[in-house]
C-alpha cells in the first residue's frame, strides 16, 4: 500500500514558489556605457550596451572594465554615462536585436556598439575602426553601416580546459560512488534493493540496487564544487541554482527507492515543484513555442510559470517512463546532452555547456556500472533528476537563447515525451485503465519482448541480462537520428515541427508493426 505523503504540505510549498516565481523573479542586469569623443570630423558617442548580468557585481566590473580599457586608449575621451539596467525600454530592445538602426552599430556577441554623430561619414569610419581593431581580440565587433540589418557574430567557444575538468571530475565521481554502491551492497541490500517480479516494468534477473541516482548526483556536485572553487567557470551560481532547485524531485525520488511506498502523484508534485523553484530562482519559465496565439500567452507571466511548472514535471515523468532497461534512459539522455551541449557552444552559453557536460559525465561515471553489467539501477531519484535537468535546460535554452528555436529541445526530447502522450491514450481510451497504473506496453517493453529474440539467429538464445542489454541500442538509434536533425536545424521551426510530427508518425507506425507481429502464432514466425 502506498503512503501518501502529506500532499497538501507540497501543494501548499507549490503555490509558495509559484507566487515567488511571479513576484519575485531574479534580477538581471544590463551593463550600459556611454562615452564622448573629441573627434577632428566632429563630436562622437560611443553607446556600449551588452547583454544581462546575473549580479550587480558581474555587471559594475563590466562597466567599469570598459571605462577604462577606452580611458587608457583615449585620454581625451570623457564617460557620460555608467550604469547598471534591472530592465530594457523598448529602444534598447531594438538596439540588441537584428533590426537596421539609423546609425552606424557594431555587433557582438555578447552586446552592441553604436556610433553617434552629427557626421555619418565619421560614425561609419569609427565604426570601421573599431572592427578592424578587435578583429583579434575575444569579443570582435562586426560593424554595419546605418539602416542594414545587423547579425549576431558567432560567439567565442565556451570549450576550456576547466570544462574538460568538470565533465571527467563528475565522471570519476559517479563512478567511484557507484563502486561504493556495489562493493558495499550487503550493506544496504533491505533499503536499497529492487526485487525481481515486483511489477509488470521489472525486467531484471536478481535482486540489484537502485539507488543509481545518488551516484549521480555526487557526480554533479563534484563538478559544481570545482566551478565554485576554481572560479574559471561563470556559470558556477546558476549551476549551484539549479541543484539546489533540483532537491525536491531527487528527494522524492529517493524516498521512493527506499521505501517504495511514495505515490506517484506525490513525487510528480515534488518534481513540479522543483519547476517551480527553478522558475523563481533562475528565472526559468518558458516565454515562447513559436505558435500564434500561445506565445502571446506565455507573455503573461503566471500562465508561463504554470505551463513551465508542468511541462518540467511531464518531462521528468517521461524519463522515468523510459527508464526500463539498462543504459536506455541514460544512454538517450547522453546523446540528448551532446546536442544540447554542441548548440550552446555555437551561441557561447556557458551555462548550458558546462551543466551538460557535467551531467553526461555523471551519466557515464554512472553508466559503467549500469549497462552492460546491470550491477546498479537509476531509480526514481535518478530518473526525476534526469529529467528535471534535461527539462530545466531545454527551458533554459529557449529562455536565455532568442535565436534557438523552441522545438529543438521539444524534437531532442520526443521519444519520452510521446511515449508519454501515447501511453496515457493507450491505457485510458484503448484499455480502459488509470493512467497512472503501469503495465509492460511500452515500446521499449514491446521490442525486449519481440524485436530482441526476433533479432537472434535460429539456435542462439539469449540470456536475460543480455536481452536486457540489447533494448538500449534500438531506442539510441532514435535518439541519435533526432539528435543530428534537430542540431542541423536548430533555428528552424518549421523544419523541427516537420521532424517531430514526422517521429510521431514513425513511432506509431513501428509500435503498430511490432504488435501485429505479436499477435502472429510462434509457429509460423521467421527467425532471422
Amino acid at each position: 500500500m502506498k503512503i501518501r505523503l502529506p500532499s497538501f504540505i507540497i501543494a501548499g510549498l507549490l503555490v509558495v514558489f509559484f507566487a515567488l516565481a511571479i513576484t519575485q523573479r531574479p534580477q538581471t542586469f544590463y551593463p550600459e556605457v556611454d562615452i564622448d569623443v573629441d573627434a577632428s570630423g566632429g563630436p562622437l558617442t560611443l553607446s556600449f550596451l551588452f547583454n544581462s548580468r546575473p549580479t550587480l557585481q558581474n555587471c559594475e566590473a563590466l562597466t567599469g572594465n570598459i571605462a577604462r580599457v577606452v580611458l587608457k586608449q583615449c585620454p581625451q575621451c570623457r564617460v557620460k554615462l555608467i550604469q547598471c539596467d534591472s530592465t530594457l525600454d523598448q529602444t534598447q530592445i531594438n538596439l540588441l536585436s537584428n533590426d537596421p538602426l539609423s546609425t552606424p552599430s557594431g555587433r557582438m556577441a555578447n552586446g552592441v556598439l553604436i556610433f553617434r554623430s552629427t557626421n555619418m561619414d565619421l560614425a561609419l569610419a569609427s565604426c570601421q575602426a573599431t572592427e578592424k581593431q578587435s578583429a583579434a581580440g575575444i569579443n570582435p565587433v562586426k560593424c554595419y553601416p546605418a539602416n542594414t540589418p545587423r547579425m549576431k557574430p558567432d560567439a567565442r567557444s565556451v570549450l576550456s580546459l576547466w570544462s574538460l575538468v568538470v565533465l571527467f571530475a563528475a565522471f570519476a565521481a559517479a563512478w567511484f560512488s557507484g563502486w561504493l554502491i556495489v562493493k558495499y551492497e550487503h550493506l544496504h541490500a533491505h533499503l536499497s534493493h529492487d526485487h525481481v517480479g515486483t511489477g509488470p516494468q521489472k525486467n531484471h534477473a536478481q535482486p540489484t540496487p537502485r539507488i543509481g541516482g545518488l551516484a549521480v548526483m555526487v557526480g554533479l556536485l563534484v563538478a559544481g564544487g570545482i566551478m565554485l572553487f576554481a572560479d574559471a567557470l561563470p556559470g558556477e551560481r546558476e549551476f549551484g541554482l539549479l541543484l539546489i532547485a533540483s532537491v525536491p524531485a531527487f528527494v522524492g525520488g529517493l524516498v521512493e527507492d527506499i521505501i517504495k511506498k511514495v505515490s506517484v502523484s506525490d513525487r510528480l508534485l515534488l518534481t513540479m515543484l522543483s519547476g517551480a523553484a527553478a522558475a523563481w530562482l533562475l528565472g526559468a519559465a518558458l516565454n515562447r513555442l513559436g505558435i500564434p496565439g500561445v506565445d502571446q500567452a506565455l507573455s503573461w507571466l503566471p500562465f508561463a510559470v504554470i505551463f513551465t511548472i508542468f511541462a518540467v514535471g511531464g518531462i521528468a515523468n517521461a524519463i522515468n517512463i523510459i527508464d526500463g532497461y539498462n543504459g536506455l534512459a541514460t544512454g538517450f539522455a547522453i546523446i540528448v546532452l551532446a546536442a544540447m551541449a554542441f548548440v550552446a557552444h555555437l551561441i557561447g552559453d556557458n551555462l548550458i555547456f558546462t551543466t551538460a557536460l557535467a551531467m553526461a559525465g555523471a551519466l557515464f561515471g554512472f553508466m559503467a556500472w549500469n549497462w552492460p553489467g546491470g550491477k546498479i539501477f537509476l531509480g526514481d531519484a535518478g530518473a526525476y533528476l534526469l529529467g528535471f535537468i534535461l527539462a530545466e535546460l531545454s527551458v533554459l535554452l529557449v529562455v536565455r537563447n532568442p535565436e534557438v528555436s523552441p522545438w529543438f529541445p521539444l524534437v531532442l526530447l520526443i521519444y519520452p515525451v510521446f511515449e508519454t502522450f501515447f501511453s496515457i491514450y493507450r491505457r485510458k481510451f484503448m484499455q480502459g485503465l488509470s493512467a497512472m497504473q503501469p503495465d509492460n506496453k511500452h515500446l521499449h517493453q514491446l521490442i525486449h519482448d519481440n524485436v530482441v529474440p526476433r533479432g537472434v539467429r535460429s539456435g542462439a538464445r539469449l540470456n536475460k541480462l543480455d536481452a536486457n542489454n540489447r533494448v538500449a541500442k534500438y531506442i539510441w538509434l532514435h535518439a541519435i537520428v533526432t539528435a543530428v536533425l534537430g542540431c542541423l536545424f536548430w533555428q528552424s521551426t518549421p523544419v523541427l515541427i516537420g521532424i517531430a510530427i514526422a517521429y510521431c508518425v514513425f513511432y506509431f507506425v513501428s509500435y503498430r508493426q511490432i504488435v501485429q507481429w505479436k499477435a502472429v502464432p510462434a509457429g509460423s514466425r521467421k527467425r532471422v
